[in-house]
Formats: structure tokens, C-alpha cells, sequence
């Protein structure tokens, strides 16, 4: 076989090629070995490739071995030296141009890729058709060259991974590669002859519209031609394949045209993680958006109560301030502290929520004492807005295995909701029963409702509906998402039903329904006066106001009271008047308040103090590390008066004996 032919051939290709012989020797090299490789194509001529490559011997000699029985393209690997002393890993691709029955007598057909090269363009691909038909056109009288170089397009067409499709002037397909025939469905003696539009079918991906052929196009333009549209290519089966499509005229030197190569290739899974890239993007924008609605929210929540608590006080300390002033103004700074209580611990529980924390404390009890206690928690929010609340309750006992603090907080949410959305004077129903093996909870009201496109999103987080800039319905936007979540603990569901805005909703809970059991008669604990036993306390809190405050009303209490306002401080007042009770702050500065219990714990005369935690954090864990460090309890800032007293109340012999209630 002459090898002139191919190197006029293969002298216009981009990419490296070697002519190899089944024993290895090398019989041409095209310019690409020296562009892409560094090396002389003519002292290549006539070495064996075992001594050019750095791969053993015997390696090599068994790839080609392999390409010489092969009639597909063969991968492989070859390592070539440099002049620098480096090496040039390359990606190998072995065909056989020329089979004989005796390995050695056939021809081989190496392409040659630097492993770190960029794929071949386009017009590599053009100016390969254009060459390759020129050549044929040359030889037309010469059959056997004919075949040889219809072969050598077949290899180099075979061998890539792009689909390619050629047709003529009129838009008839000539030649259709493997890819294309995999993608389109057509075999390429099935596509030969036909119409492109027949073998190869597009549409826009989001209209569905037929997109437009483009060998006209390329034809008119004389140019390569990009599909900037987002197109699917629906194969001959139905299947449905996102594809990039280019198309070029196949031109003679003249300039004449002989037709038109199309080349495309599958991007599904590119288009996949751009849509995913995409959704992932417009939910960050949500949550984004959704913290900053909820940022103002809670500024907007936590200034509310500041506003009455400041002026309460600013009448207070007036001159002209009288007696009946000052219940009046503690019951509006009671209030409003125990809102803001309420706001953080909203805002904890969401915490809780979304790090998967929150635990239930579950028990048998009965659905009707839950819903008496919801009850009143939720009537002054109810008879401030002028509503009436309706109670309809079946006769037979509702038995739960539940959480009660947790299953009361979802009623008075629901109940809370209901009456924020109703208007004043409107009506609230509550009603409970039992539907076979469930109990069933239902909250309506005659109030707002809820949009349709609203109510699969009102148990998201930070979601309310119409917000709007007075925020008059108040809240955080979570009161929602707790019942959700507090429910689904319970092994239960919520759903919402509304007809629209201005028709009211409701909300059903279901919950697994629990056997009744008889309560058993416990003990009966009676709390006396903290006053009828007088202790020595010892005050630890950085804060000044914090600290007064609380040490006026334990002197009121009649409690003997020492102060301290650092870690340092309290460990030497504590060894000094060895306090019966220490109320220690955590967050102290220098030395925190975890460090401050292990040395208390450590000092002679106070290890065995009732040792209480004062702090803003009230998560689990902040209880666990508590307890970890020496603390015998763990109350949580604003300070419930109350739980105090019933801790003082105690008469706490040394530590880790019983305590009994006075």
C-alpha cells in the first residue's frame, strides 16, 4: 500500500498520526507528532515504536496486536519523551486500515492525543470532510485508494465522541457517524437518502416548537452556524435528548459548496445540573429573602414590648406619678417580658427544629385537661380582640401518650393563629373527638382565610400570610411550622382546609389515640413562703441592673443577700460568708460561670451550696454542660419568680441528699 496518500491526508489534520505496522515499525508520520508531540516526523519514519515510546516492549507489541484483530477503533495509552527530559503522556487510539491474517502484515492507524489537550475544534472536523472528499474525488478512478480513504473517514469519524452528519445541497444525508446513529435512532443505511428533518428532529426545550433546520442557514451563510437555542433532539423512538448543535458548509478550495456538516453531541446531564444549579439558586434567593422578612420581624417583635415597658418606666420616675401608677405599670412590664420570653422561645425551638433537638417528655393523659390549660392561656389574646371561642368536646374520655406541655403549645398556637387572623368580634371554634383509632382536633374560624396558592406553604418557616409593613397579626411567622413539627413527633398529622380569602379556615390535627389507664393518687406537696426560711444567697451577674433588681426582691423575700459582679469576685465572697444558695450568671467575663462552679465546687465550706445556673441559654446541651460543671439547677433569664421561690422554698441538705418541701 502506498502511504502517499496518507500523508496528504493526514498532513491536514490537527491531531498527531502515525502509519504503524503490525510489527511495530513506523511507515509515516503526519506534522501533528511534531505540533502536539515535539517530535521530527521524519526520523520517526522506519524506528520501531516500542524504542520511540517509554511503555515496555512487550506492552506495546500486545496493544498493537490487539488493533491488528480489531475492526473498531482500540483505546490505549502511550508515553513519549521530550527534549527537556519530561514526558508527554497521550491518549491512543489504534485502528486497522489493512487486515492481514498474519499480525505483522497488517496496517495500523494511530491517533495520537496529549492527554492534557483540549478537544479537537469543529473546523478540524470541516477541513477533515473537505479533505477526505477531495481526495476521493482525485482517485475516483483508482478503487482501491477509493475504499482506502472512505475507510480512513470511517475510523476517524468512528473514533469521536461528537455525532456527525453530512448531507448534500438539497439536505439529504450522506454519511451519518455511530454517535448520530446511536442518538437519532437511524442506522446510517436507514438515514442515507432521506430529508435531515426526517432523521434528525429538534424542538425548542421549554415551547416544544419545531426549531428550524440549519443546513439552509449554513448554506445561505456560507458560515459555521451556532444553535444558541436550548433544543431537544427527539429520537426516532420518542426518546428526548438535550443536544448543542453546529453546522458548517462542506466547501471545496474554490469555494463551492458540496453540502453540509451537522455535529452535536448529548448534554443531558450538563442540562441536568444546570436546572438543579437553577432551582438551587431561586431557593437560596426564597431563603434569603425569608431571612431578611424574618430579621425585620423579629426587630420589628422585639420593639413592640420595649415601647410599653420604657414608657411604664418613664411614668414611674415622673415627679407627678401616682399611687395607682405603679400596679399598672408592673402589670404592662409583666406582660411584655413574658412576651419577649415567649418571642425566644419560639426562636429556640425553631433552633431545636432545624438541628433535629427537640425531644418529647411523653406520658398518658387526657386530651381535655391540654386543651383547658391551652385554653386559658390563649383567652386574654381572644377577649382582647372581642371574640367569642366555642368548645365542642365529645362525653368519652380522650386518652393520649403525649408530650402535654409540648401538645398544649400546638393548641394555643392554633388557637393564637385563629385569633390573630379573625377579625374582632369574630368566632373561634375548637372541637375535639374521635374518629375510629384517632382523636381528632379541629380550630376554625370566621377570620381571613388563606389564599389557595398559600396553603400548602402556611407550615413553612417564617412564612405568614400578607405580610404587611404595620405587622398588626405580629408574630415570627414559626408558630405554624412548631404545631407541624410537634404534631408529626407525635406520630400524628395537621392538614389546612380554607374556601379563600375572607372565609375563614381550619386546621384538623389527628393523633394516634392512646388506652385509658387509671391515674394513680400521688403525694400531696404543699409550698410555703420562701420568707419562713430565711437563706444566705450569693448574687453573681455582670449586669448591674440585672443584679440589683434580683437582690431587692430576694431581701424582700426576707432572704439575707451578698453580691458579686466577676468570676474572681464570687469565689472570694463565697469563701468569706459561705452562702447557703449561690445564683450564678454564665456568660461572666474573664472567667465564665461554667469555670466559676468547678472552683465553688473545689472550696472548702461552699462544695455543698445549691448551686443554680442564671443564663439566656436554655437549650439541652447548655442544661447537659450545667450539670457537667456542678450546677444543681438551671434556670433560664427573664427569671420566673415563681419557679425561684420553689427552689428556694427547699430545704437542700449537702448536696446529692434528699431535698423535702417545706
Amino acid at each position: 500500500m502506498s502511504i502517499e496518500p496518507f500523508l496528504q491526508f493526514a498532513d491536514r489534520l490537527a491531531e498527531a498520526t502515525l502509519l504503524v505496522s503490525g510489527d511495530g515499525l513506523i511507515l509515516a508520520a503526519n506534522r501533528g507528532v511534531a505540533t502536539h508531540l515535539g517530535l521530527d516526523p521524519q526520523r520517526l519514519r522506519r524506528k520501531l515504536l516500542a524504542e520511540v515510546v517509554l511503555e515496555p516492549p512487550d506492552k506495546t507489541a500486545a496493544y498493537l496486536r490487539v488493533c491488528a484483530r480489531t475492526s473498531d477503533s482500540v483505546p490505549g495509552a502511550l508515553t513519549f519523551p521530550q527534549l527537556g527530559g519530561g514526558t508527554l503522556p497521550c491518549r491512543a487510539e489504534g485502528a486497522v486500515l489493512r487486515p492481514r491474517a498474519d499480525d505483522a502484515g497488517a496496517l495500523i492507524l494511530l491517533r495520537l492525543t496529549p492527554k492534557a489537550s483540549a478537544p479537537r475544534r469543529f473546523q478540524e472536523l470541516n477541513q477533515q470532510v473537505e479533505n477526505l472528499n477531495r481526495e476521493i474525488a482525485r482517485r475516483r478512478k483508482v478503487e482501491e485508494e477509493l475504499l482506502e480513504q472512505r475507510e480512513l473517514l470511517r475510523v476517524t469519524l468512528a473514533s469521536i465522541g461528537d455525532a456527525v452528519i453530512a448531507t448534500d445541497t438539497t439536505g439529504r444525508v450522506i454519511f451519518a457517524n455511530p454517535t448520530a446513529q446511536r442518538l437519532t435512532g437511524w442506522t446510517q443505511e436507514e438515514a442515507i437518502g432521506r430529508p435531515l428533518d426526517d432523521v434528525y428532529q429538534t424542538v425548542h426545550e421549554t415551547t416544544n416548537r419545531p426549531s428550524a433546520s440549519p443546513v439552509r442557514r449554513a448554506l445561505n451563510e456560507g458560515d459555521v452556524v451556532t444553535i444558541t437555542d436550548p433544543i431537544v433532539l427527539v429520537a426516532r423512538e420518542g426518546r428526548r435528548i438535550a443536544i448543542d448543535a453546529s453546522a458548517a458548509p462542506i466547501q471545496t478550495t474554490e469555494g463551492e459548496a458540496k453540502g453540509v456538516v451537522l455535529v452535536f453531541h448529548d448534554i443531558s446531564d450538563r442540562r441536568r445540573m444546570e436546572n438543579e444549579l437553577r432551582d438551587r439558586a431561586a431557593k437560596l434567593a426564597l431563603a434569603d429573602r425569608a431571612k431578611n422578612e424574618f430579621l425585620a420581624m423579629l426587630a420589628h417583635e422585639l420593639r413592640n414590648p420595649l415601647a410599653p415597658i420604657f414608657n411604664a418606666l418613664r411614668t414611674l420616675s415622673d415627679t407627678t406619678s401616682e399611687p395607682a401608677d405603679l400596679p399598672w405599670a408592673m402589670g404592662i412590664m409583666e406582660r411584655q417580658v413574658r412576651l419577649m420570653a415567649r418571642l425566644v422561645d419560639d426562636l429556640l425551638d425553631v433552633s431545636r427544629i432545624t438541628q433535629g433537638k427537640i425531644e418529647l417528655r411523653k406520658e398518658h393523659i387526657e386530651l381535655d385537661s391540654v386543651l383547658r390549660n391551652a385554653v386559658e392561656v390563649s383567652r386574654p389574646l381572644i377577649e382582647s380582640r372581642r371574640q367569642s371561642l366555642h368548645l365542642y368536646s365529645c362525653a368519652e374520655p380522650l386518652p393520649v401518650f403525649a408530650d402535654s406541655a409540648r401538645l398544649e403549645q400546638v393548641v394555643c398556637n392554633l388557637l393564637n393563629n385563629a385569633a390573630k387572623y379573625t377579625q374582632e368580634g369574630g368566632s373561634i371554634a375548637l372541637c375535639s373527638g374521635r374518629e375510629g383509632g384517632e382523636i381528632v382536633l379541629r380550630v376554625r374560624d370566621n377570620g381571613l382565610g388563606i389564599a389557595p396558592e398559600m396553603q400548602a406553604r402556611v407550615f413553612d418557616l417564617f412564612t405568614q400570610a400578607e405580610p404587611t409593613l404595620d405587622r398588626s397579626e405580629g408574630g415570627l411567622g414559626i408558630g405554624l411550622t412548631l404545631v407541624r413539627t410537634l404534631v408529626e413527633l407525635h406520630g400524628g398529622t395537621i392538614i389546612v382546609h380554607s374556601d379563600g380569602l375572607g372565609l375563614g379556615s381550619e386546621f384538623e390535627v389527628r393523633l394516634p389515640m392512646a388506652e385509658v389507664r387509671t391515674p394513680e393518687p400521688g403525694p400531696v406537696q404543699t409550698i410555703g413562703q420562701p420568707a419562713a426560711n430565711r437563706r444566705r444567697i450569693l448574687l453573681v451577674d455582670d449586669n448591674d441592673d440585672a443584679l440589683h433588681t434580683l437582690a431587692r426582691l430576694l431581701r424582700r423575700w426576707g432572704h439575707e443577700i451578698h453580691v458579686a459582679g466577676a468570676g474572681l469576685d464570687a469565689l472570694n465572697v463565697a469563701s468569706k460568708v459561705q452562702p447557703e444558695v449561690i445564683l450564678l450568671d454564665i456568660g461572666l467575663p474573664g472567667m465564665d460561670g461554667y469555670e466559676v462552679a468547678r472552683r465553688l465546687r473545689q472550696t472548702r465550706g461552699v462544695s455543698e451550696s445549691l448551686l443554680i445556673a442564671l443564663t439566656g441559654y436554655g437549650q439541652e446541651s447548655d442544661r447537659s454542660r450545667s450539670r457537667d460543671a456542678g450546677f444543681d439547677h438551671h434556670l433560664v433569664k427573664p427569671l420566673d419568680p415563681d419557679q425561684l421561690q420553689s427552689l428556694l422554698c427547699r430545704r437542700d441538705t449537702p448536696r446529692g441528699r434528699a431535698e423535702v418541701a417545706c
